[in-house]
């Protein structure tokens, strides 16, 4: 959670700043990471691009087996709920409600 609070105050010039703050000039805070050198930029795009291609299928793996355990998350959450409820409309009540708590808790933190 972000606090509230008032931006630093802005000096006038930069006579009137007190001697202990530093202050980057106007227009060189946002300059100081750039990079200017295209050749740099090129080469930069460039291993972005082939880490991208190389790691695409360690993270598609690793997607679709988390996708999986949801989705069986999510159908043994549902099957303990309805049985839960089957056994809350009969004599098992002391067994039914925990079992009907205990899978939709289940299927609420898979589907969220």
């Amino acid at each position: 959670m972000r606090q509230a609070h008032s931006p630093p105050p802005r000096f006038a010039n930069v006579a009137s700043r007190p001697a202990w703050r530093h202050t980057w000039p106007e227009g060189s805070r946002d300059a100081r990471f750039e990079v200017t050198n295209p050749v740099i930029t090129v080469i930069a795009a460039t291993f972005s691009i082939v880490w991208f291609v190389v790691t695409l299928p360690f993270r598609l793996v690793i997607g679709a087996i988390s996708l999986l355990g949801r989705l069986t998350g999510i159908a043994v959450g549902f099957t303990l709920m309805a049985v839960g409820m089957a056994f809350c409309a009969g004599p098992f009540f002391l067994i039914g409600v925990p079992m009907f708590l205990i899978g939709l808790l289940l299927t609420l933190r898979c589907l969220g």
